[in-house]
């Protein structure tokens, strides 16, 4: 019974991965995923995945303060012929209660060209709340403006085309 549960609850995280997915404008047709833990305290914490047998990979750094760890999400996407890639970092299932003091999101071996962060209760950060930086291909607080809640964050990237 238990792995049917785990089947079940494995195909729901992919689903609400996919429909969250949205920004991107592309079909995944791969994807991995990684789960991790926040943790509170103050101390810049990086999580990190790369893609097996790519040149693509993604971080997420962060400061946190607030009660207890919170477990998260991180998630790789990539389209059929691999030109177009995406990583998102949330929170599933339930709203963050942390206070975010910093975060970054970077990809490499691929160039961000779209991010979007949102609050722990789904909106959109107001756009004076994070930067995307397209030459270090990262997005990441502004520190007078951001307003220190998070609930999911995403870049989308592109191969970098190859000059003849």
């Amino acid at each position: 019974m238990s792995m049917k549960w785990d089947l079940l609850l494995c195909c729901i995280a992919t689903l609400c991965f996919y429909s969250a997915n949205a920004v991107c404008d592309m079909t995944e047709d791969k994807i991995q995923v990684s789960e991790f833990d926040v943790i509170p305290g103050g101390e810049k914490l990086t999580h990190k995945k790369q893609w097996e047998g790519m040149d693509f990979s993604c971080s997420f750094t962060y400061q946190a303060q607030g009660g207890t760890k919170e477990s998260w999400r991180m998630g790789l996407s990539m389209n059929a012929d691999n030109t177009k890639f995406s990583c998102s970092v949330e929170r599933p299932g339930s709203s963050s209660y942390l206070f975010f003091q910093s975060f970054k999101m970077e990809v490499f071996g691929v160039k961000a060209v779209e991010a979007e962060v949102k609050s722990p209760d789904h909106s959109p950060l107001q756009p004076e709340e994070y930067v995307l930086d397209e030459s270090s291909s990262s997005v990441s607080q502004v520190d007078e403006k951001f307003k220190n809640m998070l609930g999911r964050v995403e870049l989308c990237a592109a191969k970098a085309k190859q000059e003849l």
